[in-house]
């Protein structure tokens, strides 16, 4: 038997081990991709899980001194807030609530799945009322606890939104405890 010579085009005994660790970087790098697919598809399962069965958003017992008068939650208020808006947004948790013995305060509260989405949400909810089509008038937006909170007149009430995390929060209230209602639902929603 004679030795054994290279061919050409055929890798050579020095080539093998480089050969085999790019192998090896191939193989961990497929497996890191596949991990990577199964974490992104839980994660999205468990988006649309959320969007698909809204849970219980919390709401303020009292606000502006008038107590929690009726409240709606989970899916409910989601309903309610995609009614009010004609639109869908991706929400994961909801609340409306009644303050006071003459409906003098209201609040909506609707959450979703992160901060870049209620911002989004934020700025939608702007731009459809600045085109005019709605019964609100805008009053301006002021930064309260360094946060935009925007302010809208209409219906005979004051209104606020504003962001509150991964929320967006609606405070609809008589002239006289809007300013009060503002205050603690601020502090409610931080």
């Amino acid at each position: 038997m004679g030795t054994l010579e290279a061919r050409p085009g055929s890798a050579s005994s020095a080539d093998m081990p480089r050969q085999q660790r790019m192998g090896r970087r191939a193989a961990i790098g497929l497996m890191a991709l596949g991990g990577a697919a199964l974490i992104l598809g839980l994660l999205w399962a468990l988006a649309i899980q959320r969007v698909s069965d809204p849970q219980v958003e919390a709401l303020p017992p009292s606000l502006a001194g008038l107590a929690l008068r009726s409240a709606g939650y989970g899916a409910e208020a989601v309903a309610e807030v995609a009614r009010l808006h004609r639109a869908q947004f991706p929400l994961t948790t909801g609340a409306v609530g009644i303050y006071g013995p003459q409906a003098e305060a209201t609040v909506w509260a609707a959450g979703t799945l992160s901060g870049l989405m209620a911002r989004d949400m934020l700025k939608q909810m702007e731009e459809s009322i600045s085109q005019g089509n709605s019964p609100f008038a805008p009053v301006g937006m002021s930064a309260l606890d360094g946060r935009p909170v925007f302010e809208l007149t209409g219906m005979g009430q004051t209104h606020y939104y504003f962001q509150s995390g991964a929320r967006v929060v609606w405070v609809a209230a008589s002239p006289d405890v809007a300013g009060a209602a503002l205050r603690e639902a601020l502090a409610f929603y931080p």
